[in-house]
Order: structure tokens, then sequence, then C-alpha cells
């Protein structure tokens, strides 16, 4: 498994996703499971024009602003996503050449425009995390680390909200 990959699976706990519903043509899982949505159609890498710390292409369709892809970053893996009493929400995990310092701050300031508040910031060894909320149940988690090959893989979850 890989290094956070325990930390993963608390994050996407954490932020309480719940099942698939039968409209989007995916199975209904049990509430306390996430089911692999298809693969979400993002420009390769550097394909933005210059993107902003406030703009990133969104990991899912009608995801909120602060659910968007780093720029220059690649998704690991196809993006998860489920529907609940919050709203949508999904699991994406990607890799930049960007600092685990540079990726918490930017999806801070993404949080703090969208209206989220912070709440709980961690410094772990090299490991940075971070996770804000709001009252209508919109949440984001992000989890950065630098891997083997010095570039820092990235676990973000989301909800929307009602």
């Amino acid at each position: 498994m890989k290094p956070f990959g325990n930390l993963l699976l608390t994050a996407v706990a954490g932020i309480g996703l719940v099942a698939c519903d039968g409209s989007s043509g995916t199975v209904a899982a049990p509430a306390d499971e996430v089911v692999a949505g298809e693969a979400v159609d993002i420009a390769p890498a550097g394909s933005q024009g210059g993107a902003s710390s406030t703009s990133g292409t969104p990991l899912a369709s009608g995801a909120p602003k602060f659910a968007t892809l780093y720029p220059e970053a690649e998704l690991s893996q196809p993006v998860v996503q489920a529907n609940g009493a919050d709203g949508p929400g999904g699991l994406a995990e990607f890799v930049t050449p960007a600092t685990p310092d540079e990726v918490v701050a930017h999806y801070r300031k993404l949080a703090g425009d969208a209206g989220l508040k912070p709440v709980m910031s961690m410094n772990q060894g090299n490991a940075r995390a971070f996770a804000a909320l709001n009252n209508e149940g919109a949440e984001v988690q992000v989890v950065a680390s630098p891997d083997e090959t010095g570039a820092t893989s990235v676990q973000l979850t989301w909800k929307s909200g009602r």
C-alpha cells in the first residue's frame, strides 16, 4: 500500500461520502462504501493557459470551485464520486511538482474564497494536511506529501454541500 494509504482511507471516511444514486447509472452501495466513478476527462497538464492560484479544471462535473485539479498536476487514478445528503462529493489522487506547502496553501485559499472555514491543519514530517467546511455541508480535505520521485502526492476529498 502507498505510504499514506491508511491516511487516505481515513480522509474518505472523514468526509462521510455516501452511496451513489441510481440516476447516474452506478450501482448503489451501502453508506459506508464509496463507488468508483468513471475517469473524469481532464485536460493535459499545462493546457489551461497559465492557470491562476484560484482557477483549475473541475475534478468532476458540477464540482465546487475548491474541488479543482491543482495546476500542472496529473491524476494518478480515476476520480471517485458519490452522492449523499450533503450533496455530491468525491476523492481525487494526483501528483504535482509543487511542494506540499504550496498545494495546501492553494486549497486553503480556494476554500476561503468559497466561504469554508478551516477546521484542521497538520504538519507531520514533510506531509501537510488541511480541512475546511461550512454550515451547508460543503467540505474539502487535502493531504499532500512528497513521494519517492521528489514530486508531491496529493489526496483531495470534497463534498459540495446542500
